[in-house]
């Protein structure tokens, strides 16, 4: 069995390091910030390793505070009025379009170039999709939803054009990943439309890289599995263990949170891979290896091995760094587990 099947993926955030953490407003934009987000990054970057990860993500965005707020402070055109609160009860910073909007400096490319300089390369790297950009901003500017979120689109593809020029120079040839957050995607089913143009607006033009798309905490994926094929990517890493139940079982009844998977399958004409959210980010429990097993078994029944990646359902920095790294750990344990029996 090729060790290219199930590979095991860290999709997003990690909880920060407390000395970061505690002065990370203070002193961001200073050399201080620059040092200590580095350090964190290369501490996080150890820890998936040792906890048997395949692909390290960027390290837990440890030069990012929030995915929203982190992008539209490099964009000119938007007014910060306030904050407001995220799910995981930390808040950020929501803006509104107030003028024409264009990038003011690169997203990410800070972050792509200290991971260059420590000669990491098997990264993925998370960039906030044009449509949760536009769906959490209040427009004052553009005529209307779609026009701003191709805006957005053309900017992210002005910024992933600059990664991928920063990338090819140290490992040439070598295909660059970029995972598109999109959390916003099914939360307006009348807007799917503006979901795919967006996104393919975004990725246009950009060889050589494999595009992902993750979203979490849909209310309902049927509606990405229905336009999927429409959208430019390769693949998807989305949420299932949070819908899921403890229970050990690879049937229906005890893996409900995995159903849908039947429905991705019937229409993945172009055999896009599947990301598998097998371990829960909101609960402190950590899941046994048998679970995470079963639910992986669960999937097999469904996808080949060569269509399925391991991850958490998203990022992990709502649970404690030590708790990330368990649930991370006991993932590629049983990785590596179901690798043995189906080779």
């Amino acid at each position: 069995m090729s060790e290219k099947y199930l590979i095991s993926q860290e999709i997003g955030s990690f909880r920060k390091p407390t000395y970061l953490s505690s002065v990370f407003h203070k002193i961001q934009g200073t050399e201080e910030f620059n040092v200590l987000a580095g350090r964190a990054t290369i501490e996080t970057i150890d820890l998936f390793k040792k906890a048997g990860l395949d692909n390290i993500g960027v390290g837990g965005e440890m030069f990012r505070w929030e995915m929203y707020e982190h992008q539209a402070n490099r964009i000119n055109g938007i007014t910060f009025y306030g904050p407001v609160r995220s799910f995981d009860n930390r808040y950020y910073k929501k803006g509104s379009i107030t003028d024409r909007i264009e990038r003011k400096e690169p997203y990410h490319l800070d972050e792509l170039e200290f991971l260059l300089e420590n000669n990491i390369s098997n990264i993925k790297i998370p960039v906030t999709g044009p449509y949760t950009m536009m769906d959490w901003s209040f427009n004052e500017h553009y005529r209307d939803r779609y026009e701003t979120a191709m805006e957005f689109a053309k900017l992210l593809n002005e910024d992933m054009r600059e990664l991928k020029r920063e990338w090819d120079r140290k490992y040439p040839g070598k295909k660059l990943e970029i995972q598109i957050d999109e959390p916003a995607t099914t939360t307006h089913p009348d807007e799917m439309n503006i979901v795919v143009d967006s996104i393919n607006k975004s990725v246009d033009g950009i060889d050589n890289v494999e595009f992902s798309m993750h979203v979490c905490y849909s209310i309902d994926y049927r509606l990405l599995y229905d336009v999927m094929d429409d959208i430019k990517i390769d693949g998807f890493n989305l949420e299932f263990a949070n819908r899921d139940t403890l229970e050990r079982g690879t049937d229906d009844s005890s893996r409900p949170g995995y159903t849908d998977l039947k429905y991705f399958n019937e229409h993945n004409d172009k055999k896009k891979f599947m990301g598998l959210g097998v371990t829960d980010v909101h609960i402190d429990y950590i899941e046994p290896v048998e679970l995470i097993k079963d639910r992986i078994n669960y999937a097999l029944k469904i996808l080949p091995p060569e269509l399925i990646r391991l991850n958490p359902d998203c990022g992990l920095r709502t649970r404690t760094r030590e708790i990330g790294y368990e649930k991370l750990k006991n993932m590629d344990i049983a990785r590596q587990e179901i690798l043995k029996e189906i080779r």
